[in-house]
């Protein structure tokens, strides 16, 4: 009995969770309301109320949700040594993040795009940034900083590779594999913006 009621929870959330993602696709989340979600996803407004406050509460428990999986899933596939400071983002760790993230592409898009919600980018970069501590913990290192670049720019620095490439993975509707992605990323530690130029061709 338990087991029934809580996979009808599940495919009740995940309507509405399709729901969200169509809607925010059309009118973007701002201007939807939560009639447009019941009908959408072919519910009542009880049945809603049920699961979330108001379309803040739903966009807020869906979100940590990711963040949750997320997070367990790097925890999970960190590796367990590691001497040398290349290892910040290890490709398996990355690999078993990325792989979350296309199992759930278009709730994912749909929330970092636009007309979706401003302040998940935050969220991920959360997210990323604890990577990165565990990457500094485990390997024995620290980012340098000197006058010219001060610690809180080689923060930045350090985790703006990883935002960017999985922005723009996003943007282009996730055309890479997650491991061609993972990688990317992996790569992208050892290229300075001077190694990207060559001479054009007139």
């Amino acid at each position: 009995m338990a087991s029934e009621r809580t996979a009808r929870t599940a495919q009740t959330r995940a309507r509405i969770k399709g729901a969200l993602v169509s809607l925010i696709g059309e009118k973007g989340f701002d201007a939807l309301t939560v009639s447009d979600v019941t009908r959408r996803a072919r519910i009542n407004r009880g049945t809603f109320y049920l699961h979330f406050v108001d379309k803040y509460d739903m966009l807020d428990q869906l979100e940590d949700e990711l963040i949750q999986n997320l997070e367990q899933a790097l925890l999970a596939n960190a590796p367990a040594d590691a001497t040398d400071a290349c290892e910040l983002f290890p490709y398996e760790t990355l690999l078993a993040a990325l792989n979350l993230v296309t199992g759930d592409f278009d709730f994912v898009r749909a929330i970092a795009g636009r007309g979706g919600d401003p302040d998940f980018s935050s969220k991920l970069k959360h997210v990323v940034e604890g990577l990165l501590e565990q990457g500094l913990e485990r390997t024995g290192t620290a980012l340098r900083s000197d006058e010219e670049l001060p610690l809180a720019y080689a923060h930045e620095l350090a985790i703006s590779h990883v935002l960017s490439i999985i922005d723009l993975w996003l943007e282009r509707g996730g055309t890479e594999t997650p491991e061609q992605l993972a990688r990317m990323i992996v790569a992208a530690k050892d290229i300075s913006p001077s190694s990207l130029l060559e001479p054009s061709v007139r």
